[in-house]
């Protein structure tokens, strides 16, 4: 599922190919995906206007139309964006395609179609209205430590919750909680001033390496969990067999030996 370092490799993918050019058309190839407004209209209040900026606030992605109001995107758990000139090259599970004036598209590709796309007038309303927290790159460390002291429960599922902070999904909330050493299941109260600093450390470290490796797992250090994450995987740190457990819901994936659960 696109987490935020995923959203944020999208965020600077359309900002290099998409902007500034006038849509001719929008082809919405499954109107599933569209939400809040009918296919027919996002059609009509895209046409002839113009992508000027983008902006991102966790796992959603919103794109500025003309300074008149905001395309929003969200990915579900397959999606991704596509830039492309021949219609023939579209991806196979393009939704919505944006078609601009020298016929180069934008699809929206979504192969489980979880994904959403919509128009919004504010961001700052929408993020308000949808109750989501602050977006995880830009929480400072003494926001961070309130967060996880008013939230008592399994350090994972708070850091899931994107009504707290937005943008950490499973996979980075298990690579996070792997370089701070803190089991997944230990409970929020259990972490000290240190504890925390240090989780909320390994959180802008991860997020932001992610981004640079363009959240993709063959760019990311073989020293990281997430390249050897599942079953059968090895920690690397010391070779020992990671566990998996349900918490919140949830798979996690750690290493129980550099990762003990506090008693």
């Amino acid at each position: 599922m696109p987490e935020l370092p995923d959203v944020q490799t999208f965020k600077r993918y359309l900002d290099a190919t998409s902007l500034h050019q006038r849509i001719s058309d929008v082809d919405v190839r499954n109107a599933y995906v569209v939400k809040g407004v009918s296919a027919r209209g996002l059609a009509r209040q895209l046409k002839g206007h113009r992508f000027e900026s983008s902006r991102r606030h966790g796992k959603h992605l919103f794109v500025c139309v003309d300074e008149d109001g905001w395309l929003r995107l969200h990915f579900g758990m397959t999606g991704s964006l596509r830039y492309f000139k021949d219609e023939e090259k579209a991806p196979r599970h393009a939704r919505a395609v944006f078609v601009f004036e020298k016929n180069h598209r934008l699809a929206f590709d979504d192969q489980r179609m979880f994904g959403e796309i919509g128009l919004i007038k504010d961001v700052d309303e929408f993020v308000k209205k949808r109750g989501l927290g602050p977006d995880a790159l830009d929480i400072d460390l003494a926001e961070f430590k309130k967060v996880l002291a008013k939230h008592r429960g399994a350090v994972k599922t708070i850091l899931l919750n994107q009504k707290l902070i937005a943008g950490i999904g499973n996979i980075y909330a298990d690579e996070t909680l792997f370089r701070a050493r803190i089991h997944p299941a230990t409970v929020t109260s259990d972490l000290g001033d240190q504890a925390l600093a240090k989780l909320f450390r390994a959180t802008r470290y991860i997020l932001q390496k992610a981004i640079v490796a363009k959240a993709d797992v063959n760019r990311m250090p073989k020293s990281w969990l997430l390249p050897h994450r599942g079953r059968g995987g090895k920690c690397p740190r010391c070779d020992r067999e990671l566990k998996s457990a349900t918490i919140g819901g949830r798979t996690a994936w750690f290493c129980s030996h550099c990762q003990k659960k506090t008693v």
